[in-house]
């Protein structure tokens, strides 16, 4: 189509209501993006028709800021001469995440877990370390809770939800395993030289020896005495990958006609976060081709629509993607000497983003990232300071439960008293 009509019209009124653009409309027409914008400014019906609606404004621009904090995949085409002849070639290039829109994305859409900003202050002398204050907040809700049970008030959270945050806060005392996975593939002896006789080891070690199935005696017919050497299993073969892939200049152009039966699959791989360039894998066709599907099938593009929690946890993981760096494929085109034109895809490692690492370690609830930071205990200061508050919680439960059950406290036991520091906070010195 390369003549304007007004039967276009209604066709891009539709189109319009879907959030399709300039680009789109091309694409949906088979013009070009130029024919797009003369239509515009010599026919003002056409024009009004392909304005956007406030609502299908804000859903444009809201999936070019998730496009952009995400990364996308995009078509390029890229033009050659073979024999005088001009060759057009589409190309998929892929724009990494932007790490300010997935910063503004998550501050907005999970303001529990990105909008606290990093504090930065000098710690005094006097004040609490993050664990001492955890410690505190714990035992008032506990005091609090028990106090609400004498005066009869609605039940508070406490009990092993309390003491289950208690615990949480105890050191890591299990050492880190240091194991070497490939440890198998080594082969070590496994006895030293000293103790190649079996009469040299003890009695529970000697039977171990003769029980290990891995282990193959050595001249067992000439001297039994010897000890075996460890069978090891033989060396996987190296791994030989091209790093570049030929691939045919014109391959065979996948079946691109829209079928009703893709909406539940596309719904299904929607809910577990598929994206445009996961969809167009997945069906075998282009991104574009993806992008008419969205806007000529309202069935079809409501159902590759991502829901909110799906659509942010894409966006937390291209933002860790960026914080920590990741692998991408980078198409070219390549001539070889016969003039012919070869597409070649090659591993790009994109390198780690120091805005997205210091973003995401922004949000870190202990300050473990602040430069004035307060000092947390030591490890046997805070399993003792933790082993203490342990049981003033579990006092303060023990006569709430007794109280909501008999309406007094336990038998042969006093009431607890107010933790110190809420003692001293309150007056309740002064008063007494």
């Amino acid at each position: 189509m390369t003549d304007y009509s007004p039967a276009l019209i209604p066709v891009a009124r539709t189109l319009a209501a879907r959030g399709a653009l300039d680009k789109d409309l091309a694409t949906a027409f088979g013009v070009s993006f130029t024919t797009i914008r003369a239509w515009k400014q010599q026919h003002p019906d056409f024009a009004a028709a392909c304005r956007l609606s406030p609502e299908a404004a804000d859903a444009a621009v809201e999936r070019a800021l998730f496009r952009l904090a995400t990364g996308h995949d995009r078509e390029t085409e890229q033009l050659a001469l073979k024999d005088g002849e001009l060759i057009r070639t589409t190309v998929t290039e892929h724009v990494p995440p932007n790490d300010k829109a997935a910063a503004f994305w998550l501050r907005i859409r999970r303001p529990d877990r990105w909008a606290a900003p990093m504090v930065i202050r000098r710690a005094g002398p006097d004040d609490l370390t993050p664990t001492e204050e955890t410690l505190r907040e714990i035992e008032h809700v506990a005091y609090e809770a028990w106090c609400a049970a004498v005066d009869g008030e609605p039940e508070m959270a406490g009990d092993a939800d309390t003491l289950a945050r208690i615990d949480a806060l105890a050191p890591a005392t299990a050492p880190a395993d240091d194991t070497d996975p490939l440890q198998i593939l080594e082969t070590p002896a496994p006895y030293p030289s000293s103790q190649r006789k079996l009469g040299s080891l003890s009695a529970g070690d000697r039977s171990a020896v003769e029980t290990d199935p891995s282990l193959r005696w050595d001249d067992a017919e000439q001297e039994s005495d010897t000890l075996p050497h460890r069978i090891h299993p033989p060396l996987p073969d190296p791994i030989t990958a091209p790093f570049v892939e030929p691939i045919h200049a014109d391959p065979p152009a996948p079946a691109a006609r829209y079928d009703p039966a893709f909406v539940p699959l596309a719904r299904a791989l929607a809910g577990q976060g598929a994206l445009d360039r996961d969809l167009a894998h997945a069906f075998g066709v282009t991104t574009t081709t993806i992008r008419q599907w969205t806007l000529r099938h309202a069935a079809f593009g409501q159902a590759v629509r991502l829901p909110k929690d799906v659509a942010d946890d894409a966006v937390e993981a291209a933002l860790l993607a960026r914080a920590t760096g990741y692998s991408h494929v980078r198409e070219k085109l390549l001539r070889n000497d016969d003039g012919d034109i070869i597409r070649t895809r090659t591993r790009v490692e994109q390198p780690p983003s120091l805005t997205a690492i210091l973003f995401w370690l922004s949000r870190c609830p202990d300050h473990r990232w602040s430069l004035n930071a307060r000092p947390d205990l030591d490890p046997d200061e805070a399993a003792a300071l933790i082993a203490e508050t342990r049981e003033r919680v579990a006092d303060y439960d023990l006569h709430r439960r007794h109280w909501r059950t008999h309406g007094c406290a336990p038998p042969g036991r006093d009431e607890p008293e107010p933790p110190e520091w809420l003692w001293d906070e309150e007056g309740w010195d002064d008063a007494a």
